[in-house]
């Protein structure tokens, strides 16, 4: 890759970066289709985040950039714009930088999970978590079609911001006396050790889906395969974010097959 001063600059906003692969896919997906772009990561502590979304605002070769844990809702209130998703959903995992300076804002974690699921009509979901993600997430599973979703959280005050989002019959607090009508499980949680709540994965129909929205091995996706469940991995959701997200950041669809192949240099395998 050849980098010039004329070099547009994308990048990522997280703490801690160790685990951001977002560098190594965009980055070659630039290569293959010949973009003079390149893609870095900013591992930013949350007391830092306020003055760094500033600074951007006069970094001129740079086009845009995304957002993960732990900043995305406090970036959302930091912008001058945001789509309909982020504004409802109160998180943003995606920004463009204007030329005049000013952010847009966009959320694109509901339909990439919703696309790596497929077809939630009529199902009665479990969303584990209540964060960003989580709200953007249960939105995108509704606009699907999906007739309940419940979900469980250790947090009261996201517990009852998402209430407040979603004043709908169709989104309630999990009850585990219903764990035999679930259809789909979505864990929206970092949690990677051990089983977030003590969730009862033996008590899940045999033809539940499970979707991981972290990029690794999980005690909560070895425990549903060893009940012979079907586990969508974390980096299914990833691939359609990052369709999603690149054509916002550079205004290119790109092929899947140059993004199968990006996904493959960090040891995704094709979905």
């Amino acid at each position: 890759m050849k980098i010039t001063g004329r070099t547009r600059i994308f990048t990522i906003l997280a703490h801690p970066t160790t685990h951001v692969v977002a560098p190594s896919i965009y980055n070659h997906m630039f290569e293959e289709l010949r973009l003079d772009m390149a893609y870095i990561a900013h591992d930013i502590t949350p007391a830092g985040i306020s003055e760094t979304i500033q600074a951007f605002r006069t970094w001129e070769n740079l086009g845009g950039f995304n957002v993960t844990v732990p900043h995305k809702e406090t970036v959302a209130g930091l912008l001058d714009t945001t789509s309909q998703v982020s504004a409802r959903v109160q998180a943003v995992n995606t920004v463009l930088r204007h030329e005049d300076g000013t952010f847009e804002g966009h959320n694109t974690d509901g339909i990439g999970a919703q696309k790596a699921i497929g077809d939630v009509r009529g199902t009665h979901c479990l969303v584990i978590g209540a964060g960003g993600a989580a709200r953007a997430i249960i939105d995108a599973l509704l606009n699907a079609g999906a007739s309940r979703i419940c979900f469980v959280n250790r947090s009261s005050s996201n517990s009852q911001k998402l209430l407040d989002i979603f004043s709908s019959d169709n989104v309630c607090v999990f009850d585990p006396e219903d764990m035999d009508k679930i259809n789909v499980v979505v864990q929206a949680t970092p949690i990677v050790d051990f089983i977030p709540f003590d969730i009862d994965l033996k008590r899940l129909k045999k033809d539940t889906r499970i979707l991981e929205t972290v990029m690794r091995p999980t005690v909560l996706s070895d425990t549903a395969s060893e009940y012979h469940l079907e586990v969508i991995p974390g980096h299914a959701m990833l691939y359609f974010q990052t369709k999603q997200n690149f054509r916002l950041l550079t205004g290119i669809d790109v092929p899947d097959t140059v993004l199968e192949s990006a996904f493959g240099t960090v040891g995704y395998k094709k979905l």
